[in-house]
């Protein structure tokens, strides 16, 4: 096990950067000056950097401080909050959850109630996780999400969702047209994208129209806002297994081909590792993988 500084050490550190004053630091600490003072030499000799410039009485944070004071301070939170759930199991978690907004609209959103069923003890923050991002921000708990990219599995848990298949949906007033027999129908309705650069539409064509290209096209941010276009009857969007259920289950969408096509990307549930001992994580976890299999 490595060597680690005294606890006590690298708090009169957090809050003497925090404050970027030794005095503001030992009044927090109700300790003296000259204790805060020797508690930092000690920590620099220890770590062999300087954490602080010395400017008289004043003292400005190193580029190093700054790194070490950002990691310190998530890691208070998270014992903080570790200890507070072992003291009253039953009081009151806080779970920070970023979700890509799709997802979140269409499928997280009326999965809720069972969770807070599950676990009323737990008040949900939820963030929208960037499309292009594979890791969660530096202040989430747990993160859902999507990407081709690989994931530091030292650092962070990964758990897949199922895989992709993307396939054109529209509403069921478009298909009732009788005007949506085969893939190649497509270039006579209005593809709506939920990509900007219209990757997804393409290659499912590619692989199921031939060249068709249709003439008229609309962009949306994400699936979320091309699916529910769909459903009001404004073209066809490329649903997937995930964020189209819902909508296929209730029959505001049908799918008007049986084809597919497996999407390159994948979502994933992913948190730091250090948050797995968290229970509030766990539950989370569990409550996912449930979901996911029914």
């Amino acid at each position: 096990m490595r060597r680690l500084p005294s606890l006590a050490a690298l708090r009169t550190f957090e809050c003497a950067a925090r404050h970027a004053h030794f005095g503001r630091a030992a009044a927090e600490l109700c300790v003296t000056d000259s204790a805060v003072s020797h508690q930092i030499r000690q920590l620099e000799e220890q770590l062999g950097v300087s954490l602080f410039v010395r400017e008289g009485r004043q003292i400005r944070p190193t580029l190093a401080a700054g790194r070490l004071m950002q990691s310190l301070q998530q890691a208070f939170e998270l014992i903080g909050d570790a200890c507070d759930e072992l003291r009253d199991p039953s009081s009151l978690a806080v779970l920070r959850l970023a979700v890509t907004a799709e997802l979140a609209q269409k499928w997280l959103m009326s999965r809720l109630t069972d969770f807070y069923a599950r676990y009323p003890h737990i008040t949900l923050h939820l963030y929208e996780q960037p499309i292009d991002a594979t890791a969660p921000g530096e202040d989430i708990d747990l993160a859902i999400t999507y990407g081709t990219g690989p994931v530091d599995s030292t650092a962070y848990f990964v758990r897949p969702l199922p895989a992709l298949q993307f396939f054109p949906v529209c509403s069921p007033g478009l298909f009732n047209q009788g005007t949506l027999k085969t893939p190649k129908d497509l270039a006579r309705h209005c593809l709506l994208h939920d990509d900007q650069d219209g990757k997804t539409w393409t290659a499912w064509l590619t692989s199921h129209a031939g060249d068709q290209r249709p003439d008229r096209q609309l962009y949306f941010a994400h699936a979320g806002l091309a699916l529910e276009a769909a459903a009001q009857g404004q073209g066809v969007a490329m649903g997937d297994n995930l964020t189209a259920q819902e909508d296929l289950l209730s029959g505001r969408l049908v799918r008007p081909f049986t084809s597919s096509m497996t999407a390159l990307g994948q979502y994933a549930l992913v948190c730091e590792r250090l948050r797995l001992e968290r229970p509030a994580v766990a539950q989370m976890l569990e409550w996912f993988n449930d979901q996911l299999l029914d």
